[in-house]
């Protein structure tokens, strides 16, 4: 590694820091240092799953209506430039590394993600784009990614996820995710139940405009997905993503989309046409083999709807690996009913569940059970196996990281793994 991202990896020994005041410091000054520099419009997203996906889809929109758009998530799947794009294409090697020094040469103390965040700030706005869609790393109130003043803010759906952060019920994490709500900023939102009330109460303390958005789900075939907005005039929007969980997510999108002006036209081609890896992804059609991020309790249980709507009544051969501070117990309550065979992959990150444990776990709920057999020590090992199906329905989740993984091996890559996240992400 380059002495740059040596010094990059070693940020990651300061793990998560709430707060943005770190965040907020470097940005101030470099707005000293380039006076004038124009800031984008933000449109600041949060919530437990959906996130990421909310993002791609308004990305798409936008780029669809001729705008130049910024994209900030996180993790990466492959590539850490990945997280820093604009129209498309992700941050060059030699422009992440001009922006990462400037940064460096501050003196201010930031870490991993915090440092991350600047890059991705200062880059925006050297470009002039019109818009950026920035996704919280984690939580929302303490977050780095709230050190800007965002244009819109939007929250999606909310489950128990980091307790050791952002609390230990959903209330408790609602309240840290409404911590991006801003006074008099417009808040778009689907959450349910007690989350609903609580980010709603939120809104109104702040005099927030808030929407709670309404759709329709329609689903003409197994595979194509239709999602109409009546109250905005928007119907029949196919979803370029794939999944029961991606109607809350479009929707969204959409209602942000509405609320910018964007014409009709770019919104339905935008849905249709967005790109997100790794979020139900199809690797190929015969046998139908699908990669999926799905990384808690919420996403598992909502995987395994789509999978159940995409193929009923049919079982699926499931390659899973986690992190260890996800339950595995939880997943394997939530798919192994629907699983001909369960095959565990050891993902190649510090914060692994290994074989070992998953096993250990295996035998307390399903001893003896021979659909638990395989297990592998590399997302290789594994691939290789899956090659060897020639029939039957095939699903590969457990883990954005275990989702990269798979990609980089297909995409001819050796993934990086000294460059994930050390906690907070998935």
């Amino acid at each position: 590694m380059t002495e740059l991202e040596n010094y990059l990896c070693g940020l990651r020994t300061f793990g998560v820091r709430p707060g943005f005041e770190s965040t907020e410091k470097a940005i101030s000054a470099l707005k000293a240092k380039h006076p004038g520099l124009p800031e984008p419009k933000f449109l600041h997203i949060a919530g437990t799953n959906g996130k990421g996906s909310t993002c791609a889809f308004l990305y798409s929109i936008l780029r669809e209506a001729d705008y130049k758009v910024g994209l900030f998530t996180s993790p990466h799947l492959v590539e850490l430039r990945e997280r820093i794009q604009i129209n498309g294409e992700m941050i060059g090697e030699t422009d992440f590394e001009k922006l990462a020094l400037e940064v460096k040469d501050l003196g201010i103390e930031l870490t991993f993600f915090e440092y991350l965040t600047v890059i991705a700030w200062l880059y925006f706005c050297e470009r002039g784009v019109d818009y950026v869609v920035w996704e919280t790393g984690l939580g929302g109130r303490l977050d780095a990614t709230s050190a800007i003043i965002p244009y819109v803010t939007a929250i999606t759906g909310i489950g128990l996820e980091h307790t050791q952060y952002l609390g230990n019920t959903i209330a408790e994490i609602a309240w840290e995710k409404a911590g991006i709500i801003r006074p008099n900023v417009p808040l778009f939102h689907t959450a349910e139940g007690e989350a609903k009330e609580v980010i709603e109460k939120e809104a109104v303390s702040l005099n927030a405009p808030c929407c709670y958005v309404k759709y329709d789900e329609g689903l003409i075939q197994p595979d194509k997905y239709f999602v109409s907005l009546p109250e905005i005039g928007i119907y029949n929007a196919q979803l370029g993503l794939l999944g029961h969980y991606q109607y809350k997510n479009a929707a969204l999108a959409i209602s942000i989309a509405n609320y910018l002006n964007i014409d009709t036209i770019s919104i339905l081609n935008g849905i249709k046409h967005a790109v997100w890896p790794g979020r139900f992804q199809i690797l190929r059609k015969v046998p139908l083999t699908i990669l999926d991020c799905a990384h808690n309790a919420q996403g598992w249980q909502a995987l395994r709807e789509s999978l159940e709507e995409l193929r009923p009544g049919e079982a699926w051969h499931i390659y899973f690996g986690m992190l260890a501070e996800k339950d595995p117990k939880l997943a394997l309550n939530i798919l192994a009913p629907i699983a001909e065979t369960m095959s565990y992959i050891e993902p190649q990150n510090e914060r692994k569940l290994s074989l070992k444990e998953w096993r250990e776990n295996v035998a307390e709920i399903y001893p003896g059970d021979p659909r638990f057999a395989k297990g592998f020590l590399s997302a290789k090992e594994a691939l290789d196996d899956i090659r060897t199906i020639s029939e039957g329905n095939i699903i590969i989740c457990g883990s954005c990281y275990m989702a990269g993984e798979i990609l980089a091996i297909l995409a001819g890559k050796v993934r990086d793994n000294s460059k994930d996240d050390p906690v907070g992400h998935r």
